[in-house]
C-alpha cells in the first residue's frame, strides 16, 4: 500500500514536470555514449512480516546518464526459518530465495539537484529450504518462482559530487513455491548514498590539465 501511495503522489507530479516526449526521449537516449555499468546493492523486504535483506549484483550498459539496462543476480541475506515435517518430525530449515533479473532503469525527470527513475526488474530463480543434517546439508521443498518488481526512487545530489536517496518499489510474486508457506509478496525499499564517480574523475582530469597548462617560473 505504500509503494502506490507514493507513485500516486510521485508519478503525476514527475510527469507534469517533463518538457520533453517521451518517444523522442527515447530516441535521443539510445544514441548515447555506451559504458559499462556494474553494482551492488541492497534492498529491504518482508516475508510474511520478518525483515529480509536482498542483496543483488548486477552488470549492463548505460546508455548516457538516462538509462542502465542488464542482468542481475540477487539473493535473499537475512536468516529465516519455517518449519516443516521431515521424516514424520517437525524440524526447522532456512528459507533461501536466489534469481537471475533482467533490469531497466530509466531517469525520467532531472532539473537541478533533483532525479527521478524508474527502476523495473523481471526475475525468475528458485526458493527452497535447506538444513543443516548428520548427513551434510539437504535441501528441501525446492521449486521455482518467478517475480516482477516495479520501483521509483529519487535522489539529491550535493554538490553534484554526492548523491543521496531512497528507492521503493514493490515485489509481485508471479509464480510461488506452493511447499514453503511464507508470503514473498511484498514492499521493497532502500536507503541511498553513492559517491558520483564520472562527476569526481571529470574534475580531475580539468584539474590535471590545467595543471600541465599552468606556466611555470
Amino acid at each position: 500500500m505504500r509503494p502506490l501511495i507514493f507513485l500516486i503522489l510521485f508519478v503525476p507530479m514527475g510527469m507534469r514536470a517533463q518538457t520533453f516526449n517521451l518517444s523522442d526521449s527515447l530516441r535521443d537516449v539510445f544514441k548515447q555514449r555506451i559504458t559499462p555499468s556494474f553494482g551492488i546493492d541492497t534492498r529491504n523486504s518482508f516475508i510474511t512480516g520478518s525483515t529480509a535483506k536482498i542483496y543483488s549484483i548486477k552488470a549492463g550498459m548505460a546508455f548516457g546518464t538516462r538509462l542502465t539496462v542488464g542482468l542481475g543476480y540477487n539473493f535473499i541475506g537475512t536468516e529465516l526459518q519455517e518449519e516443516f515435517i521431515h521424516d514424520g518430525q517437525w524440524t526447522r530449515a532456512n528459507i533461501h530465495m536466489n534469481y537471475f533479473a533482467p533490469y531497466v532503469q530509466y531517469s525520467f525527470y532531472r532539473r537541478g539537484p533533483w532525479e527521478f527513475s524508474t527502476p523495473i526488474q523481471f526475475g525468475i530463480g528458485k526458493s527452497f529450504l535447506r538444513e543443516k543434517t548428520e548427513a551434510g546439508i539437504e535441501v528441501f521443498n525446492k521449486d521455482r518462482v518467478v517475480l516482477y518488481e516495479p520501483g521509483m526512487a529519487f535522489e539529491f545530489k550535493i554538490l553534484n559530487l554526492i548523491g543521496v536517496g531512497a528507492g521503493f518499489g514493490y515485489r509481485i510474486m508471479l509464480k510461488n513455491n506452493k511447499g514453503i508457506q511464507q508470503q514473498f509478496t511484498s514492499p521493497v525499499y532502500a536507503l541511498r548514498c553513492r559517491l558520483i564517480f564520472d562527476e569526481v574523475y571529470s574534475r580531475y582530469k580539468k584539474y590535471r590539465q590545467a595543471d600541465v597548462a599552468a606556466p611555470t617560473e
